[in-house]
């Protein structure tokens, strides 16, 4: 029932040569295209029941004819819509997540020990997959754990290149952040780090003459989100969307083609005033009078992209349309900055620095510099809240209320898992820095020391999932020393996971519930 004719892909042996049936196995596109499903526990098959009247079932020479006591012929079914595959949520029958035994549940290859075991997975609501391959239920395991691996390393290659560009981009060198399979380089500069540069490379027209370069520059979220669109799984596509989160929200609802449709109408219906009218020659696109054109080594005041902030800076040149004259953009300066984050600016960004305007500056600074030493209200309910900035401890006096701020500031298209991380991260830090003198050992021999307290510190800062999190909860309970426990704390202790498996099961619940729980149970008025 479960002989056939054909011989594993991998070894080459048949079904009688190494004493095993042979099922059927997913190539390497197929994997690729089933592995994420399966690891999100989805399921992108269903079987379809037909009349065997209407169908006849394929035979080889050595199968048998199908005796279905229903007369029924099983079919496996997937769905594709707009060349995605479709998969629904499964149910799994325990909390432990086998992603192996997902990919392992194969079909035998023979056509009758395929129906019947169809059959039966169906009727049992089982999971199963299957392929386009024929191979040994041992060789296919072989090459699942194989697949992984590969897959696995992939994907740490990719992280730790993206790790690279964005430390070289920090640092002001500019690298190229992917390349497609066109030869197009995509780049991004530390002067416009929300612009979009793409570099395409022009072959000569003879053999003696180099190529040429020609750049592209998308500086609007909308039209860097029909890049990401228009990439599709091309290669750079994953590393545009995390240096462009805000043209990613574009595209998730589906709002970047009515942008760039509003854009395109605002163009065609405006209308250019006439060239003898004196009164706007110094007009802008809309129609504002933005006075007479600043010139070079002027000092000027630039309004940031989002409109928040005006900064300091010099003209040092200035573009102007050939036809009409007219100021396209300002090459400008920012004062106190380095050079190379000199760039172009439009015309209505750039304003006077008057009365007026330094006034409305230094009134947003204030209120930036207020928000950045202000405690999130969700944190304000902890206990250590009324003691982080207190006298006599241990931390001493450093920037604990703009360390919090920038943990906890995640940005508007942040998911609620990045929204509750950071707000883990800056609870830890403030638990941290209202600790009493005393409680932790801070000299220079002690575990928590200015250096170990500055680098443990970094590892909260830079936590990107719970398990690092966890294992900074994990550190600093065992540094605080027994005296400054209430005694109370055994027993809340005694109902949480201990450490070695808070560690192997670490989630952001468990770490909110860990920091709840430290947060309750210490003397924050206690003193050495």
């Amino acid at each position: 029932a479960v002989r056939c004719r054909e011989s594993c892909y991998y070894c080459g042996l048949s079904d009688l040569a190494l004493g095993a049936p042979l099922v059927r196995v997913p190539n390497d596109e197929e994997w690729k295209e089933l592995f994420p499903h399966a690891v999100h526990e989805r399921n992108t098959y269903m079987v379809a029941a037909m009349n065997s009247n209407s169908a006849e079932v394929p035979k080889s020479g050595d199968s048998m004819d199908i005796d279905s006591d229903d007369n029924k012929k099983f079919l496996t079914v997937r769905v594709r819509v707009g060349g995605e595959l479709v998969s629904s949520k499964t149910d799994m029958a325990d909390n432990n997540k086998n992603y192996d035994q997902a990919m392992q549940q194969f079909l035998p290859r023979n056509p009758f020990g395929f129906q019947s075991e169809l059959k039966f997975r169906d009727e049992s609501n089982l999971s199963f997959l299957s392929g386009s391959l024929s191979a040994h239920e041992v060789c296919a395991a072989a090459a699942q754990k194989s697949r992984k691996d590969n897959f696995l390393r992939d994907r740490k290659d990719a992280f730790k290149d993206f790790l690279m560009k964005g430390a070289a981009m920090a640092c002001g060198k500019s690298t190229p952040i992917g390349l497609d399979r066109w030869g197009r380089s995509y780049w991004v500069f530390s002067a416009e780090p929300k612009s979009l540069f793409i570099c395409e490379i022009i072959p000569s027209s003879d053999d003696v003459s180099p190529p040429t370069k020609k750049w592209h520059r998308f500086a609007k979220p909308e039209e860097i989100a029909s890049v990401i669109v228009g990439l599709g799984k091309e290669t750079p596509c994953e590393m545009l969307k995390e240096v462009y989160p805000e043209a990613v929200g574009l595209v998730k609802d589906r709002l970047w083609s009515t942008l760039l449709f509003a854009r395109s109408r605002s163009k065609t219906d405006h209308v250019v005033a006439s060239p003898s009218d004196d009164k706007k020659d110094s007009a802008d696109e809309n129609g504002q009078d933005t006075g007479p054109p600043f010139v070079e080594d002027e000092d000027v005041l630039v309004e940031s992209e989002d409109g928040s902030f005006l900064w300091d800076a010099v003209v040092v040149d200035v573009a102007k349309d050939p036809e009409t004259a007219r100021v396209t953009s300002y090459l400008v300066h920012y004062k106190n900055w380095n050079s190379r984050f000199d760039q172009w600016v439009a015309p209505d960004r750039v304003v006077e620095p008057s009365k007026n305007n330094l006034e409305v500056q230094e009134e947003v600074m204030g209120e930036f510099s207020a928000a950045c030493n202000a405690t999130p209200d969700e944190l304000k309910g902890m206990f250590a809240f009324e003691f982080f900035d207190a006298k006599k401890r241990a931390k001493g006096k450093t920037r604990t209320a703009f360390e919090v701020f920038d943990c906890v500031s995640v940005g508007k298209y942040g998911s609620h898992d990045e929204k509750l991380l950071g707000l883990l991260k800056g609870a830890l830090l403030m638990i941290e820095a209202a600790l009493p003198r005393g409680s932790v050992a801070t000299n220079e021999d002690g575990h928590w020391n200015p250096e170990s307290a500055a680098l443990w510190r970094s590892l909260v800062k830079s936590s990107v999932g719970p398990e690092t999190l966890m294992r900074c909860i994990l550190v600093l309970e065992d540094a605080i020393s027994p005296e400054w426990y209430h005694e109370h704390a055994t027993q809340l202790y005694a109902a949480v996971p201990t450490q070695f498996k808070a560690m192997g099961g670490a989630s952001l619940s468990a770490a909110a519930l860990r920091v709840s729980i430290l947060d309750r149970c210490l003397k924050y008025k206690k003193l050495a």
